[in-house]
Order: C-alpha cells, then structure tokens, then sequence
C-alpha cells in the first residue's frame, strides 16, 4: 500500500488546469491521453500542487537554477531491479531515456510503470557521431 504524505490543498481539475494553465478542455484531454496523473477522490479527479509540479519538471528540492532543458518529462515504460541497482527506461515523446541508479533509489521515489517521472540530465561531455 502506497503512504500519502499531506502535501498540500488539494485541488480541483478546473483549479489544476488554472494553476498549470491549461484549458478545462485541454487537461481533460491530457488526463485521458494518460499525459497527466489524475488521482480520484470520491469519484472525481484531484489533485495537489506537488503532483502538477512534478507533471510541470518543477523541482521541490529547491534546484529551481536547473536549465529547463536538462530536465525530461516522460512515463516510465520498464523498471529491471536487481539488489543493489535498477535500470528505469523513460519514454519522453518519441525518445526513450535508460537511467541507472540504486537501488534504495528507486525504493525511495516508489516508482511504478506507468508513472510520471523527470530525468535530470547531468553531463560535461555530449558525443555526436554522423551516420
């Protein structure tokens, strides 16, 4: 059974679409293309600013100086765990994105298939090679 830590007000789909400025339409939409997480309550869609945050590549970490460019947002497709590491495949559009990390990691963010995650990338050095 997953925890759930109180996070904030929660809101509702009309304040999530206005806080992450949207359409009412266009969530929606995202909500059934499965683009955003959209948690039930009593049979309607809620949600809590650090959910949106997550969905926006926001970090509530307090590394708000992040290039927006290094920060991935996709839908995790394949988790391998082993007892010390993990692998995680993110699909970000048409691209997919392997991370390695460990595995207490991966305990620690409780991540599923199916979940939207961010992958920060972190590099001195980018090789470009001509087909």
């Amino acid at each position: 059974m997953a925890k759930h830590m109180s996070v904030g007000p929660v809101l509702t789909a009309k304040e999530a679409a206005r806080y992450v400025r949207l359409t009412l339409p266009t969530f929606y939409r995202y909500i059934w293309e499965g683009k955003i997480d959209a948690p039930k309550i009593g049979g309607r869609y809620r949600f809590t600013k650090s959910l949106l945050d997550r969905w926006l590549g926001k970090q509530s970490s307090g590394v708000d100086d992040v290039s927006g460019r290094n920060k991935l947002v996709g839908r995790v497709t394949a988790i391998k765990r082993d007892t010390i590491m993990a692998q995680i495949d993110i699909n970000i559009g048409s691209h997919r994105i392997t991370a390695v990390i460990t595995r207490d990691a991966l305990d620690e963010l409780g991540l599923r298939i199916g979940d939207t995650a961010m992958a920060l990338v972190k590099a001195t050095e980018v090789m470009v090679v001509k087909e």
